[in-house]
């Protein structure tokens, strides 16, 4: 039984990895704004393909780390 449950969870993992990587593809986003995006898409359910993303560029554009368009300062504060 529970090397079922352990597939599954794994699976799992995966596909959150899968989906983050493709959300982020093509994009200049700092890992901690990345980092910040995610844990909020995953705390609060959000599974927009591009929410990711627009979740980043309002962080940024709020800490002035971006202009809200994907281009990112990279130096942390």
């Amino acid at each position: 039984m529970s090397v079922h449950v352990n597939e599954l969870c794994r699976q799992a993992c995966e596909k959150d990895a899968a989906f983050f990587e493709e959300a982020f593809r093509g994009t200049d986003c700092p890992a901690d704004l990345k980092r910040a995006a995610t844990r909020i898409c995953r705390s609060y359910g959000i599974n927009g393909i591009c929410d990711p993303v627009y979740i980043a560029n309002v962080i940024a554009v709020e800490i002035g780390r971006g202009d809200g368009q994907s281009n990112f300062n990279n130096e942390t504060i």
